[in-house]
């Protein structure tokens, strides 16, 4: 008996095992094509990216300055080490906050671009409300007893000043040297609590030297508060008293708010 091979079953066998290996490799084949196109066209588009942001049209031809009260443009501008003609997008705005920052007047700053080439600088500064003063040596202070400057005299300005710390030992950027942090806390509250009234009712001085015994002078009337509890009530009874009586003004005397029950008033 004679076997017959089916030839034709094995040629297609090969056949469609060639087909698929074909197709793999074309399939390989054009895969590397769209990696190596998509490469390519990457590193086209950042070329073309860094020579755009290079371009002068994004250098920097305006800084503005916003919220500043106190302090001048040129000197936030000087502060920050910003300048025009910079890229806009190689400044380092982080190291230019810090330098801001380093300035007692600013309390924080804010910075942004404003393409193609400008930038703005947002800052809030602190409020320059007490004065100490040691002779001719005037410190100015914020409402958390920051010193923000020294300066040879204070016309102007509009200050009360604070008796009661270390005038010595207090240093520009730093908070006033107390021996009793709650003396800067009174400060602060009473800061905040006096707020117009220093305008209206002529308040010169508050003096935190004993915590236990606040004082506060308006005119030639001292204001004794005793210690830092129930200040906005001792206070307003006080004022009101002050504003009632015609009396008080222009005289020398005190009124005692230190105790409960009614206030003691003494006129000279």
């Amino acid at each position: 008996m004679i076997e017959v091979t089916n030839v034709n079953s094995k040629d297609k066998v090969v056949e469609d095992n060639n087909k698929e290996k074909n197709e793999f490799i074309l399939k390989r084949r054009r895969r590397k094509f769209v990696k190596k196109l998509v490469l390519s066209l990457l590193f086209l588009i950042g070329v073309l990216m860094t020579l755009l942001l290079k371009h002068p049209y994004f250098n920097i031809k305006d800084i503005k300055v916003n919220n500043n009260k106190n302090i001048s443009i040129s000197s936030v501008i000087e502060t920050s080490k910003l300048s025009k003609g910079n890229n806009i997008f190689y400044i380092d705005l982080d190291s230019a906050k810090k330098n801001l920052l380093k300035d007692p007047y600013i309390l924080d700053a804010e910075m942004k671009r404003e393409l193609p080439s400008t930038l703005v600088v947002t800052v809030k500064e602190r409020e320059a409300v007490f004065y100490g003063n040691n002779g001719n040596r005037y410190l100015v202070l914020d409402k958390n007893g920051v010193v923000l400057e020294e300066r040879q005299d204070i016309k102007n300005m509009n200050l009360v000043k604070l008796q009661g710390f270390d005038e010595n030992k207090s240093k520009v950027g730093q908070p006033i040297v107390v021996d009793d942090e709650r003396k800067i806390e009174t400060a602060r509250e009473l800061s905040a609590l006096l707020g117009s009234k220093k305008d209206n009712y002529g308040i010169s001085t508050v003096d935190i030297h004993d915590i236990t015994n606040i004082k506060v002078y308006y005119n030639n009337i001292c204001i004794k508060l005793g210690n830092n509890e129930r200040l906005e009530e001792k206070l307003n009874k006080a004022f009101n008293i002050a504003f009632q009586k015609e009396e008080l003004k222009g005289k020398k005397g005190y009124i005692d708010v230190s105790f409960e029950g009614n206030p003691v008033v003494f006129i000279e």
